[in-house]
């Protein structure tokens, strides 16, 4: 049976951050009951178009914030979607968290129900800044949050960590970048702020209440925070993602490799069958039409041929691995040195791109206009 990847959104947060642009709505018990119903009808109306057709080899919860629901409800999701897709007994089962919602409690929970894998909200070890940006937990919250995952036989943990935030300095992230590496986590996704339409920090930006740092203190930080982990052995495998040897992140692979997956919840994005589509991010919506029996989803892409062959590129150049020219002969039937040997020219005499063997990858300076050297395969 065929790989499939599953992302469940849970659309419920105890409070908004003021960058987040992700559809989250503030959490009471009724609002979960009917959402937890709601997946159920999701998961069973793939029947036709899943059941029996694949198998899960990973597993995210996201949000919102997943930990604020009861762990028993995570449960009967699982074991609800193992009825209709079986989930391979070596699955990457992951779980965002706030460090203030994972008690010794929950996570012993978590590990019960066969989450293996956290990704802890952390953003900053700088309480100033944490404020800055909304984030209801503090540095001290953070450091612990981690320790008890690790006490509680968690042994792949992310931290998420933004940089780019008003006020922050270049220190600011080669001390929380370091401070978090002694904690021990494996993993470590590092955003860039970028601020987004309709966002408390996109209005105070407009009105002139906050100022962003500029390109050239962007890029330091970037710097600073790569240099950090890589001479403690995490290294980039992804843009925005570093790992030690054996610890990226499988399910998001799937989404740099081009493999399907299916989103289940209000706003969750799905790619099966060469169609890209979401749900509508309205919880009201969403449970209105699951107990109507109907799913109501936003076509955004049916890519043809020629789609998928440039969005392959797209998403291959952002893994430091690279593109395997094997492999996209194997997939597409096209030999890419001969289809693109203009721009494979072009773009290694400027430095921007290597190429290794059967491999062709972005060099650093080509990670940081990674966008134009993109655009050259389009």
């Amino acid at each position: 049976m065929k790989k499939l990847g599953i992302y469940i959104h849970i659309p419920f947060c105890r409070q908004k951050c003021n960058y987040c642009d992700f559809y989250s709505i503030k959490w009471n018990a009724e609002s979960e009951k009917k959402y937890v119903e709601s997946v159920i009808n999701e998961i069973k109306s793939y029947k036709y178009e899943a059941g029996g057709k694949y198998v899960a080899d990973t597993i995210y919860f996201g949000g919102g914030t997943p930990t604020i629901i009861n762990p028993g409800n995570l449960k009967v999701i699982l074991d609800n979607l193992n009825e209709l897709i079986e989930i391979d007994k070596n699955a990457e089962i992951s779980m965002e968290a706030n460090p203030n919602t994972l008690t010794a409690d929950k996570l012993k929970a978590y590990k019960e129900i066969g989450i293996n894998r956290l990704s802890i909200g952390v953003q900053s070890l700088n309480d100033e800044i944490l404020k800055k940006i909304g984030r209801i937990h503090n540095s001290k919250e953070a450091v612990e949050a981690i320790g008890r995952a690790g006490e509680s036989g968690f042994e792949n943990i992310n931290a998420d960590v933004m940089f780019n935030i008003p006020g922050q300095t270049v220190k600011d992230i080669e001390d929380t970048v370091s401070e978090i590496i002694e904690t021990g986590v494996k993993h470590i996704s590092f955003y860039v702020l970028k601020l987004e339409k309709g966002t408390p920090m996109f209005t105070m930006e407009k009105n002139d209440k906050i100022a962003m740092p500029d390109e050239e203190t962007e890029r330091e930080m970037y710097y600073a925070g790569r240099n950090v982990m890589e001479k403690n052995n995490i290294f980039q495998y992804e843009i925005s993602n570093f790992a030690e040897k054996s610890h990226e992140c499988r399910h998001n692979l799937k989404y740099w490799n081009q493999e399907e997956y299916i989103g289940l919840g209000p706003s969750a994005h799905s790619f099966l069958n060469n169609i890209r589509y979401s749900n509508p991010g309205d919880l009201n919506l969403y449970c209105k039409n699951a107990d109507a029996g109907k799913f109501d989803r936003i076509i955004h892409e049916e890519l043809d041929e020629e789609d998928l062959i440039t969005e392959y590129i797209m998403l291959r150049l952002r893994l430091t691995e690279g593109l395997n020219t094997g492999d996209f002969e194997e997939k597409f039937k096209l030999n890419f040195n001969e289809r693109y040997k203009s721009q494979i020219n072009y773009l290694v005499n400027n430095k921007l791109l290597a190429y290794d063997k059967d491999f062709i990858r972005l060099t650093k300076k080509g990670m940081d206009i990674s966008n134009y050297v993109i655009e050259e395969f389009m």
